[in-house]
């Protein structure tokens, strides 16, 4: 089966921008290149590609996909704030995470999947203990719940996810705020069954399993995620695979992707570490069917594949792109 996929970059050491290519028979090939400035997260929705400019007064812009994968631009607009580092979609809005203005950007999305109007724009306020990461409020994700009653912020900068509730006629502003552990600061959830959850905390380098959504969360577990105790390490990707039975975070600074087993109940267990193959892993990603992993590694100036086999990875690849920063899959 042929898979789609795009690759986000940094445009600042040589990048053209957003990379496409095709996913096949266990062979990666990039076909061509679209031109943009930091694009340095995107997501897939309904046929279109969105993506978040990290810039200051940062942009968001949505394009066509086109048969060959080519994209075309619908249109663009503010991101509503400054160094935008993350996006999702659900339904007819978009989430987008403002990294150092600590804002979240709401934008709708019109029939033909552009964005006609500016965001509405929630601050946060506060701060955390680490004075050199947490002096103030840092949106890192918005991620919807799975059913769409929430969208789920993860700040780092003040140790909270944020539930806004989601209602028909907009983002209901009265927050439900699940506070992490001090100092741990939340980068990326990930949300599995029965309203289990999970969070992947940068500066801690742990996962947090909570089960229910804000006000009715509750922490469950803590989980190391690095394999060596050194603070140069820093937490940065998590997914879930498709079929829920695994978890996946890649792990900056001793570079490595971390697996777990995923119980019914949701706890987790065998963790193992794999050398990302490159330097510094920012996002990794399943493939649509869970059979293979993609690694972007930014400083490493390539994309990393390993093999999902017996539940461990297998390296099998490597695909150079400058800078990437991100993976994403078009089914």
């Amino acid at each position: 089966m042929e898979t789609r996929f795009y690759i986000g970059t940094y445009t600042g050491k040589g990048s053209k921008g957003m990379y496409h290519g095709i996913w096949q028979d266990g062979a990666l090939r990039v076909t061509g290149s679209t031109g943009a400035v930091n694009p340095s997260y995107l997501t897939a929705h309904q046929g279109r590609l969105y993506a978040a400019h990290e810039t200051g007064n940062g942009a968001v812009t949505a394009y066509r996909i086109a048969p060959d994968g080519a994209l075309t631009q619908i249109n663009q607009q503010s991101a509503g704030g400054d160094s935008p580092c993350h996006v999702s979609a659900q339904g007819n809005r978009l989430f987008v995470s403002n990294y150092s203005s600590g804002t979240l950007g709401v934008l709708e999305l019109d029939g033909d999947g552009g964005l006609p109007s500016p965001p509405q724009v929630i601050a946060h306020k506060g701060s955390g203990p680490n004075a050199d990461r947490q002096e103030a409020p840092h949106v890192h994700q918005a991620l919807p719940t799975p059913k769409g009653d929430f969208v789920a912020v993860c700040d780092l900068g003040i140790d909270a996810v944020c539930f806004y509730p989601l209602e028909t006629q907009g983002i209901n502003t009265q927050v439900q705020t699940v506070q992490t552990p001090g100092g741990a600061g939340p980068r990326h959830a990930a949300f599995g069954l029965d309203q289990c959850w999970y969070v992947l905390c940068e500066l801690s380098c742990e996962v947090l399993m909570y089960r229910g959504y804000g006000n009715d969360a509750k922490l469950i577990q803590k989980y190391r995620a690095m394999r060596d105790r050194n603070p140069q390490n820093s937490g940065a990707a998590l997914q879930l695979s498709p079929d829920g039975k695994l978890l996946l975070a890649s792990i900056r600074g001793e570079n490595t992707l971390v697996l777990w087993d995923v119980a019914a109940d949701g706890a987790l267990s065998g963790i193992r570490w794999f050398d990302t193959q490159g330097d510094c892993p920012r996002d990794a990603a399943f493939t649509p069917d869970g059979s293979h992993v993609f690694c972007a590694c930014e400083r490493g100036d390539r994309v990393t594949v390993f093999a999902v086999r017996n539940a461990q990875l297998a390296f099998v690849h490597t695909e150079p792109v400058p800078t990437p920063t991100c993976v994403c899959f078009v089914s």
